[in-house]
C-alpha cells in the first residue's frame, strides 16, 4: 500500500480526475450534443481538463486550508 505521508497527493489526484471527468463530459455534451465521436471529443476534453485540474489543486489546496482556518471558529 501507499504511504500516508502521500495521502494529500492520491486524494487531489483522484478528486481531480473524477470532478474533470464529470465536468468535461456534460460541458461538451451542452455544448455540442450527442454528436458523432462524442466520446473522443470528450476523452480529448477530459484530458486537458484534469492537465490543468490537478496542478492547480496543488497549487489552491494550501491557501484554501488558512483561508478556512480563519473562517471556521473554534470551540
Amino acid at each position: 500500500m501507499i504511504n500516508k505521508k502521500y495521502e494529500f497527493y492520491i486524494s487531489s489526484f483522484l478528486m481531480t480526475l473524477f470532478m474533470s471527468f464529470v465536468i468535461s463530459r456534460v460541458l461538451v455534451f451542452v455544448n455540442l450534443g450527442f454528436i458523432k465521436d462524442f466520446f473522443l471529443i470528450w476523452l480529448n476534453s477530459w484530458g486537458k481538463a484534469w492537465l490543468i485540474a490537478f496542478p492547480s489543486v496543488l497549487l489552491i489546496i494550501p491557501f484554501v486550508r488558512k483561508l478556512m482556518i480563519k473562517i471556521i471558529v473554534q470551540d
